[in-house]
């Protein structure tokens, strides 16, 4: 291959496609790398032709008035990639977009190979995509096995082996600089989320329930996510200083190693707390007609990935008006404080991470996009 074109639009794709372009120019330094790209893509050796703020929304309500600037990006991406003639395509999450510039470019016979990189969790919800993904791309690389075996189950060209997360953590620990500003406080962390919806409908949540920690002797201390825009990390921590909070403004990982528990917003990190080992209380509210909206769509009981994975309520489960800072803080006191519900937790988490395979997944999704083109 000579030339992919990779494409993602929020905090955590621009994470996978900073590890998988990596991957790749290891593989074959000549390669060039260019598309729709967050930092960490650009980190890697990638050139952002547009930025993945470009699709930094969230929420069934807010991207009705957006459609018309998504429909003149896919139109202007598809134009690029025709000129350009990539060898490949690599789309990273973000289904609905991703979905359908992958539909454009096999209507306008794009002669390359297209590379759903994290598809849609057709599994859980709107089944029916699944025919997109079998007629318009040559390879999907999921996150999970079981993601995996459903595809494979549906007539879908994937390939798995492990989940990213397994190799990114292997080395993590807590820096003297952690211990140096905290010390041996008892510290549990808040994960407000690393986009505006996500920050918007829970922090308020979070602060509430930061306050009483304090009084109950915890120490809570936010994230800020090192992904976040400058104007959202800039208002986030104005807010948490402003509440008179600690945050912490490095990996999110290492205050969760650090932390007795962990409370948040669902996504991502509640795989990286189960990898770590560490109890969280996920979170999850919305306007009520995007809730009344997903439950008739979504074919799951259980939002949280270490919950599907274990087949059990592992992380309980906070939604919409669940979600209540006195509901949290009894759920991370009911696992703090009763010994055997917390050793058969953690027996549970070790179960989850022993689901999620032992290799370096990016090395393995450079190898299988650069197959295609032997």
């Amino acid at each position: 291959m000579k030339k992919i074109f990779v494409s993602c639009g929020e905090v955590s794709g621009d994470l996978y496609a900073g590890d998988f372009i990596r991957e790749v120019l290891k593989l074959d330094p000549s390669i060039k790398i260019s598309g729709m790209l967050g930092p960490e893509g650009q980190r890697a050796g990638g050139v952002a032709q547009w930025s993945y703020e470009e699709l930094k929304l969230m929420g069934i309500l807010e991207i009705v008035p957006a459609l018309p600037k998504i429909f003149a990006l896919k139109n202007s991406i598809t134009d690029e990639i025709m000129k350009s003639k990539p060898d490949a395509v690599v789309l990273i999450d973000s289904p609905d977009f991703h979905l359908m510039l992958a539909k454009s470019l096999r209507r306008k016979n794009f002669a390359g190979k297209i590379i759903c990189l994290i598809p849609p969790t057709v599994w859980a919800w709107r089944a029916g995509r699944v025919k997109n993904l079998r007629r318009d791309f040559d390879l999907c690389l999921p996150l999970f096995y079981f993601e995996h075996k459903f595809l494979i189950e549906h007539g879908v060209n994937s390939k798995w082996k492990a989940h990213p997360l397994v190799h990114d953590l292997e080395g993590v620990k807590v820096s003297d600089t952690f211990r140096k500003r905290f010390g041996d406080e008892r510290l549990i962390a808040l994960m407000p989320g690393s986009r505006r919806y996500d920050i918007d409908f829970h922090l308020d949540i979070l602060l509430d329930a930061a306050k009483l920690l304090r009084s109950k002797n915890f120490l809570p201390v936010f994230s800020i996510a090192p992904g976040l825009s400058q104007s959202l990390a800039d208002e986030l921590r104005g807010r948490v200083k402003v509440s008179g909070f600690e945050f912490w403004e490095g990996e999110g990982r290492e205050l969760m190693l650090a932390s007795e528990a962990v409370a948040g917003v669902s996504g991502t990190v509640a795989v990286e707390a189960m990898l770590l080992g560490r109890f969280m209380v996920v979170i999850y509210n919305m306007k009520k007609i995007n809730y009344a909206i997903l439950k008739k769509l979504v074919h799951v009981k259980k939002i949280s990935v270490p919950n599907l994975l274990t087949g059990r309520e592992v992380y309980p489960e906070l939604l919409c008006q669940d979600a209540t800072p006195e509901r949290i803080i009894y759920e991370l006191e009911n696992y703090l404080s009763d010994g055997s519900r917390h050793e058969d937790i953690d027996t549970a988490l070790r179960e989850g991470k022993a689901l999620m395979g032992d290799c370096n997944a990016a090395e393995f999704w450079a190898d299988s996009v650069l197959a295609l083109n032997r």
